[in-house]
């Protein structure tokens, strides 16, 4: 893991420097893990209140005591201006109404300030208005990663083309495909053999062999810097078709 080009993964903790700590800021999914209760908002947040609503009547009050945590858990991750904001759920938990303006807001800020937001989310419809590419995990396993529109767009990993299949579409004009994973969610402590994902892969049957339960797939390149982790072969991707299509 990097941070420019200083190498942070093998740092311990406590070698770690208070700078290089600074320029990574986390936004935890529940408010009271980001939020430190004996302080106050405006101590917590600073100038940063003001730009996403909190206004001076909340800035005195504590944590604990606001009805909308989570409105006050973003701005204090941009208050130092740090490098790489790392945001696990940050609109989840918001109403639908707000969670437009969120995600609005969090771009400007992001583009203006120029710094680098690595958001955690189940909710591909903001996953895909709000990001520039995207990397889909299972058991702790990078399945697929590329530029938005290529995850967005076959072919897919199995696991993105089910993910994609059950995400809500509002409009009504389009075609569908429906794919309905069988099977519980193994254990990401105890992940099964070879790919982790084939214990619930409606295409395993199209692999010859038993390389999916006995080999872990490679990370394969495709075009344009788009990777995505499976045994499949390059005709059976190429006949994959879009999750949601026009209807004819």
């Amino acid at each position: 893991v990097k941070l420019g080009d200083l190498e942070i993964g093998a740092l311990e903790v406590g070698e770690r420097g208070a700078g290089t700590v600074s320029q990574i800021q986390m936004v935890f999914q529940n408010p009271f893990d980001t939020l430190n209760p004996s302080q106050t908002v405006g101590a917590q947040i600073m100038r940063v209140l003001g730009m996403f609503g909190v206004g001076d009547g909340q800035a005195d009050r504590r944590a604990r005591m606001l009805a909308l945590l989570d409105t006050v858990k973003l701005p204090r991750a941009f208050a130092g201006n740090p490098r790489v904001v790392v945001a696990d759920e940050p609109v989840s938990a918001l109403d639908v109404s707000v969670q437009a303006a969120v995600t609005d807001l969090l771009m400007e800020i992001q583009r203006d300030s120029r710094t680098t937001m690595l958001f955690i989310s189940h909710d591909l419809s903001i996953v895909r208005y709000l990001s520039d590419r995207v990397v889909v995990m299972y058991l702790g396993h990078i399945v697929e990663q590329g530029a938005t529109e290529q995850v967005f767009q076959p072919p897919y990993h199995p696991y993105t083309e089910a993910l994609l299949s059950a995400a809500p579409v509002a409009d009504t004009s389009v075609v569908r495909q429906r794919i309905v994973l069988e099977g519980e969610i193994p254990s990401a402590m105890n992940p099964p053999p070879g790919c982790p994902f084939q214990t619930r892969c409606p295409r395993k049957g199209a692999v010859a062999g038993d390389r999916c339960e006995t080999q872990l797939p490679p990370m394969r390149a495709l075009a344009g810097g788009h990777r995505l982790r499976c045994h499949l072969s390059d005709a059976a991707l190429a006949e994959m078709t879009p999750v949601v299509a026009a209807a004819r």
